[in-house]
């Protein structure tokens, strides 16, 4: 049974006597940043269970090369399922992906910025908060580059798991 909404992505995934709920870091590169009118070109989306990422189970399409819009659709279903996706400017990727589908997506949504800014706050003086991907990285110090739409993915799920597990 998933979490709540309350849950705010921070399921340690210990054991506890139920399977840990998996969640999908998910990031879409795309033709321009305006969600209504973008084509996407690279979809790729990283399973976490737990405390790990399920980097080799990872699912990258590129629309248009990787087969039928049908085709396409139905793969990004049946990765997702009902898994809560975590991404960094999630409502991007979940738009692109919800043209894809032609439906709405019903996924709970995880913004690591927003954990991000929130960890931040606690701790910060009255500087402003720098919340670009690579500064998040580095702040978090993350072993990888946000450079293409699979390491930015495996970037997001890296930070959300330090974000919601580590207490630095």
């Amino acid at each position: 049974m998933p979490t709540s909404n309350r849950d705010n992505g921070r399921n340690s995934g210990r054991n506890s006597g139920r399977i840990a709920l998996e969640r999908v870091a998910i990031h879409c590169e795309a033709t321009s940043y305006d969600a209504t009118t973008a084509e996407p070109l690279r979809i790729v989306a990283l399973r976490i269970r737990g405390n790990r990422v399920l980097a080799g189970g990872a699912l990258d399409l590129c629309p248009g090369a990787d087969g039928a819009p049908a085709e396409i659709a139905e793969r990004l279903r049946r990765f997702l399922g009902d898994r809560p996706l975590v991404g960094y400017i999630v409502e991007f990727s979940a738009a692109l992906v919800e043209r894809l589908i032609g439906a709405p997506l019903r996924n709970e949504r995880v913004e690591v910025s927003s954990l991000y800014y929130a960890r931040k706050v606690r701790t910060a003086s009255k500087s402003a908060i720098d919340l670009r991907l690579d500064s998040l990285i580095r702040d978090l110090d993350l072993p990888v580059r946000a450079e293409d739409a699979q390491s930015t993915a495996l970037a997001v799920a890296m930070a959300w798991l330090r974000l919601t597990q580590d207490e630095r």
